[in-house]
């Protein structure tokens, strides 16, 4: 009906009276849907409330499920759906704590080490981000919002939970407060929160603008705002350099125990 009606009625009287279109491009989405996939009733009772959803579980869940979801299809949403999208951004915002958790006593306006001085491991964290963002502008510019959702919380998970931040605990605790390696170790983490932070802005806005504020504490030379920020863009020299296998290896092997 949008597409027949009201977008092909306002092209035609735009481009008859302005001599040209109304807009440049349209996006729509399919009908959303109850979890079996049936058309929300009220007398069938399986209506779901947008502000139920927002007064149990947050606003940024009910931003979650919009970005999370491929809105070419229709769109299904249930209480089961909203709980399993509440365990993402646990494990997203439980990611996020633990990297400030490790700033502590760090300031990257002085503390910062150099690409070419860092660890391995560092290198190799900070070269899986590069190429999250490359991935998450590809598919923010093709209005695929689904991927970059999807591919931050995997990231989160697998890349930095599962073995970047997990196979770093010893330096992190253990190393000189001052000593290189646990310097190394911040310096990509800090870079790593800072781009995460920015690439959920659109999605998780008040837990990205939260996370954003307690870096400020960290470097009050930050934007005031998230939204202030500069958006993240790969670097090219961390895509072609330093591609040795032996951090994929380790993550496989570990990933396979």
């Amino acid at each position: 009906d949008q597409h027949r009606g009201w977008f092909q009625t306002s092209l035609l009287n735009s481009v008859g009276v302005n001599g040209r279109p109304p807009y440049e491009q349209v996006l729509t989405h399919g009908f959303i849907v109850d979890g079996e996939g049936r058309k929300m009733s009220k007398s069938v009772g399986n209506v779901v409330s947008s502000q139920e959803i927002i007064d149990k579980y947050g606003a940024d869940i009910l931003r979650l499920w919009v970005a999370s979801t491929d809105y070419q299809n229709d769109v299904r949403i249930s209480d089961g759906i909203i709980k399993n999208l509440g365990e993402s951004y646990r494990r997203i915002r439980n990611t996020a704590r633990y990297l400030l958790s490790n700033l502590k006593g760090f300031d990257p306006n002085t503390h910062s080490v150099s690409y070419d001085a860092m660890e391995d491991m560092d290198r190799w964290a900070l070269r899986q981000l590069n190429d999250l963002i490359g991935k998450t502008n590809e598919a923010y510019e093709d209005y695929q919002f689904h991927i970059p959702t999807f591919a931050i919380h995997q990231f989160c998970v697998n890349e930095l939970s599962a073995f970047y931040l997990d196979s770093s605990k010893d330096r992190m605790y253990a190393d000189g407060a001052d000593s290189v390696t646990r310097r190394s170790g911040q310096t990509a983490m800090w870079a790593i929160l800072s781009t995460l932070t920015r690439m959920l802005a659109p999605i998780l806005s008040f837990t990205a603008e939260e996370i954003w504020q307690e870096m400020r504490h960290i470097d009050p030379s930050l934007q005031e705002s998230v939204f202030l920020s500069d958006w993240p863009e790969p670097v090219a020299l961390l895509d072609k350099r330093d591609r040795d296998d032996k951090w994929e290896g380790a993550h496989a092997v570990r990933s396979a125990v």
